[in-house]
């Protein structure tokens, strides 16, 4: 079951919305056949195993870290496939938590005589699949806010000047979060203030960009900004409040012409609803979103309790008057209700502290 969740890892940023699965077949103890869900619309992970496997299979186990699909989607009921095959045993590490599937296949199985074990490596398997869990039983996106800061708590000096605070070890594993993400979102202050491409770099391999989310409600943002005018075949969303868009209607035609998706809500001073920006963008097979600014956009997703995973790069210098990684929770009409801390670990990234935690 171990190597089953490494190899379903091996689909982390390709299959998404779906989950990530990986599959084993072994017979007389020794394994015989692998596979795993390789990217959306593809064959599941069981599917690619047992047809990478020419042997018969009726004697075989099969060992997979998530319940067998029992519905037709992008393609048929894997549970068809098992019970044709003639395996008796079948050993999985969490059942489906989507609700067309849940406990579904594994009654199949069980109906049609096949032994069926449920939760080995349980915990591990719900980590893994931590996102997929989130928005398919929420009908929102996972949430992993990420921030990089000094030792006092600033994101960036007074002045804005352009700097990188944490190392390049720190650097090359955000870009790699980016390429495991759906999206990135970040405020309008971070594109106004650096004006990033908001691409994955620093891999050795060649990944694809994932959309990205401005938060932009006063639509304020200039339409020349890199991340609008090089869209490197992804999806650019900007969020605008309705009054602000209809007011400069011609400023979000040219933003439309250049292929950047508009989408507006019914905010307030310029701050927009968070739940309905991510209800929407959920719509929109956006299953996972890492946030990356900057102050306030951090702010307001944790205070208004929709990151689900806190990440904190903490750089080992002084910055002295600056932007703090965090704004007052009242200054954005956000509760001073604490938050649940699960999981916390801190790790040695380069010269930078990385503190992680999972909160809810």
């Amino acid at each position: 079951m171990a190597e089953c969740l490494q190899l379903a890892e091996k689909g982390k940023g390709k299959v998404s919305p779906n989950p990530l699965v990986g599959a084993i077949l072994v017979k007389k103890g020794k394994i015989v056949a692998r596979g795993y869900h390789k990217r959306f619309g593809g064959p599941h992970a069981e599917v690619v195993c047992l047809q990478s496997y020419r042997g018969n299979a009726r004697s075989a186990t099969l060992y997979i870290n998530l319940e067998p699909c029992a519905h037709f989607g992008k393609t048929p009921p894997c549970t068809d496939l098992l019970l044709e095959s003639g395996i008796r045993k079948i050993v999985i590490g969490m059942k489906d938590p989507n609700p067309i599937v849940s406990g579904r296949g594994i009654q199949i199985l069980r109906s049609a005589g096949v032994a069926v074990t449920v939760g080995v490596l349980e915990e591990e398997a719900q980590d893994l699949n931590k996102m997929f869990v989130k928005h398919i039983t929420q009908g929102l996106p996972y949430v992993h806010l990420k921030v990089a800061q000094s030792l006092d708590g600033k994101i960036a000096r007074a002045q804005r000047t352009p700097e990188w605070i944490t190392s390049k070890q720190s650097r090359k594993l955000v870009h790699k979060w980016r390429s495991e993400y759906d999206a990135i979102l970040v405020g309008a202050g971070t594109i106004r203030a650096d004006d990033p491409m908001l691409t994955v770099r620093m891999l050795t391999r060649r990944r694809r960009h994932p959309d990205v989310i401005v938060l932009d409600g006063n639509l304020n943002l200039s339409p020349e900004a890199k991340v609008f005018t090089e869209l490197h075949g992804r999806r650019v969303f900007v969020c605008v409040d309705n009054d602000v868009a209809t007011e400069k209607l011609k400023k979000v035609q040219h933003l439309m012409a250049q292929g950047v998706h508009v989408l507006r809500y019914h905010g307030q001073g310029g701050m927009l609803p968070l739940k309905a920006v991510l209800a929407d963008l959920y719509k929109r097979a956006i299953g996972s979103i890492l946030v990356e600014g900057g102050s306030q956009t951090a702010s307001q997703f944790l205070y208004e309790h929709y990151a689900d995973e806190l990440s904190v790069f903490v750089a080992p210098q002084v910055l002295g008057p600056g932007i703090p990684a965090f704004q007052p929770a009242l200054e954005l009409g956000g509760t001073t209700q604490s938050l649940a801390i699960k999981k916390l670990s801190s790790t040695l990234v380069g010269t930078d502290v990385l503190l992680q935690a999972r909160i809810g």
